[in-house]
């Protein structure tokens, strides 16, 4: 055997050796992952029983909830329902009062033609007033030669938007709007499903004790649409105050313009008129510079450092939630008022079919 073969006959067992002991760690790992999947001879549990026990269990066996996950369920449900009663009590400290019991379309009437006529007298920049004589703050239909009287069913929403109203109206002139141009009472549409709904609710809601928190659930709340002209800073302090008001007010679809002459419109016009109008650009620029430029940096820097120069007219949808004790009571008035109108109709269809 020459010394190349005995090299080869070297390399070929040591191969051999190798592939005898890889061929051993694999066996030796397929029996071990056996094991662990199906148990071994001494009677421990394989993973493949275990799945299946597992599954068995989560699949088919009923939940059986140990007493400590009791305790801590019923704790947290006497936490939640703390948190939802005071959180209740904060956002209903500006919630709409209850109309007065001897409330009636007349005297209603009665109360908004002299609230509408106190409110038309706020200053502001109409002729010095807030708005003009004829603006009726979203009350049309209930004022003027043609105002109708309010009927029964009408009056504890119409009182509730009245109140409201006011209630802006009265910050609005704190804060110095210049001008109230539009306030748009926006009905809400409810289907007969949703109403007869929420009347399952609500009586649902009176058998048992989560009825005292429903009313926190379920708010109510009036929208309206408003315009209204108003310096910057003017705007600020509506916003702030509509923040602060105990009245629980959201605030969206917000836009604004702004109102009267731009910036560019009266610098070019106070240029025009300091350098007269029969000369070209260029010598009015030239000629008009140094005398109008006393006077455009006074406008500019009033502009720019005084808001108050630069009136914006503002247009933004207001809503207005009731959470508390009152919005009971005023559902409740409106069940009555319901049952007595009901009443009535049934009397006159009766009397009508004699």
């Amino acid at each position: 055997m020459t010394k190349q073969q005995k090299i080869y006959a070297c390399l070929g067992g040591a191969a051999g050796l190798c592939a005898l002991a890889l061929g051993w760690f694999l066996y030796s790992a397929y029996a071990d992952y056996q094991a662990a999947l199906e148990g071994d001879e001494e009677g421990a549990e394989g993973l493949s029983a275990a799945k299946e026990k597992n599954n068995k269990f989560y699949t088919q066996s009923k939940p059986f909830p140990s007493s400590d996950s009791i305790k801590q369920l019923e704790s947290n449900k006497t936490v939640y329902a703390e948190w939802i009663n005071r959180a209740t009590v904060l956002a209903a400290r500006g919630d709409c009062p209850p109309p007065p019991s001897d409330l009636d379309g007349t005297v209603f009437k009665q109360n908004l033609f002299e609230q509408v006529s106190k409110m038309q007298k706020f200053p502001g920049g109409v002729g010095g007033r807030i708005c003009s004589d004829k603006f009726l703050f979203g009350f049309e239909q209930y004022l003027g030669e043609a105002g109708k009287t309010p009927e029964t069913l009408e009056l504890l929403k119409l009182y509730a938007q009245f109140v409201t109203i006011t209630n802006v109206v009265d910050l609005f002139q704190a804060s110095g709007v210049l001008e109230i141009r539009k306030i748009e009472r926006v009905e809400m549409q409810e289907n007969a499903e949703n109403a007869q709904a929420r009347g399952g609710q609500r009586n649902r809601e009176g058998k048992g004790k989560a009825g005292q928190n429903a009313v926190a659930l379920d708010p109510k709340h009036f929208d309206f649409n408003l315009e209204f002209v108003v310096s910057a800073s003017s705007f600020v302090k509506v916003l702030n105050g509509l923040a602060k008001s105990p009245r629980f007010y959201v605030v969206s679809n917000l836009s604004f313009e702004q109102e009267g002459e731009s910036l560019k419109a009266r610098l070019d016009r106070v240029d025009s008129a300091s350098s007269g109008g029969n000369s070209s650009s260029r010598e009015r620029r030239s000629r008009g510079r140094d005398r109008s430029r006393e006077n455009n940096e006074e406008i500019a820097s009033g502009i720019v450092t005084n808001p108050e120069t630069t009136p914006i007219l503002v247009r933004m949808k207001l809503s207005a939630y009731d959470f508390g004790k009152n919005r009971a009571q005023v559902e409740a008035a409106l069940a009555e008022a319901e049952g007595a109108s009901s009443k009535k109709d049934a009397a006159s269809s009766k009397k009508e079919g004699k």
